[in-house]
């Protein structure tokens, strides 16, 4: 009887154990400094919104070995990215700014994850989380850069954090914290409009997913911010297109009437018999009376004919007539 019972005692344990996604321990060296509870909160991607960046979920009593946990009930069927974190007492409010009261993980309800006893609050974890464990190998990558800082080539960080992303990531979360690093670092942008048919290609993935689209919402805005500046831009081009055009077309058909009008003007029509009796006369230095006289019409005539020569010679009075003979 007595072997059953711690059977029975066990299986409930264990049992109880199953519920937990999150438990372990909190390394307090000094309780009286610390809220003796854990909050559980969500970490959402877009920080454009910097007040609702993290979401309360719920908190639960450290016990006095230091040991909490958190039940599966709490936490999506999907990975999402988790924080866990204490408060330090009002009183002793400063000692968060130096130390790290929290820690950051990516877990599921199906997934579960234990804290370790160790020399900080939140010391090493063991989890069975395949998104964690990418994450973590993501960090390691990233380690590499932090220490360059004058040397920091930008495109270069770019071309291997970008065939990092392709070649190694293949869950699709973890691949969104990575772009959220180049936003970070002002660079997604530069890469989105250099690489767009990628970025455009992936949201389309993280579209036809069952990943929460709250996490890929700064993505598909910055994609459609950009592509609304680009399609600007082309207009906005295409209008100073257009504008040249026509300007061009205006200043074509100005030069052309010009030439025609030059051309009109060079066009030399034959003066007739008369015409040319009557302006050997003028350049002669006869009077229109005298012209008439020796031509025998009348004075009205022969200022006819003079409109005429003057008009088909393109002048207008008789000292242009003696220049032009």
């Amino acid at each position: 009887m007595k072997n059953i019972f711690y059977f029975f005692i066990l299986l409930f344990s264990l049992e109880g154990f199953c519920q937990h996604a999150v438990s372990g321990y909190v390394n307090i060296e000094n309780p009286e400094d610390w809220q003796q509870k854990v909050y559980l909160t969500k970490v959402a991607l877009d920080n454009s919104k910097p007040t609702s960046n993290y979401i309360p979920i719920t908190a639960t009593s450290i016990s006095k070995d230091g040991y909490f946990s958190f039940d599966k009930k709490w936490f999506d069927t999907n990975d999402y990215l988790y924080k866990v974190h204490i408060n330090p007492n009002k009183v002793q409010k400063n000692i968060s700014e130096k130390v790290k009261n929290f820690k950051l993980f990516i877990l599921s309800k199906n997934d579960s994850i234990f804290f370790e006893k160790g020399d900080t609050l939140f010391a090493s974890y063991t989890t069975n989380s395949k998104a964690d464990k990418e994450w973590q190998q993501l960090k390691k990558f990233e380690s590499q850069f932090k220490k360059l800082h004058d040397s920091f080539d930008t495109e270069q960080y770019l071309l291997r954090t970008k065939g990092y992303i392709k070649d190694s990531l293949q869950i699709l979360l973890v691949k969104l914290i990575s772009i959220k690093k180049l936003d970070d670092k002002k660079l997604l942008d530069k890469d989105i409009k250099e690489h767009t048919e990628y970025y455009t290609d992936l949201l389309q993935e993280l579209k036809s997913s069952e990943i929460d689209p709250s996490l890929f919402l700064y993505l598909e805005n910055k994609l459609s911010i950009l592509s609304k500046e680009k399609t600007s831009k082309k207009y906005t081009f295409s209008l100073l297109l257009n504008g040249i055009a026509f300007l061009v077309i205006i200043i074509l058909a100005i030069l052309f009437i010009r030439s025609r009008k030059r051309s009109q003007r060079n066009l030399t029509i034959p003066l007739s018999k008369q015409e040319n009796t009557i302006k050997e006369l003028i350049i002669s230095g006869k009077s229109n009376k005298e012209i008439a006289n020796e031509l025998f019409i009348s004075i009205s005539t022969v200022k006819t004919h003079i409109s005429n020569i003057y008009s088909k010679l393109n002048i207008s009075n008789r000292k242009e007539l003696v220049v032009k003979k």
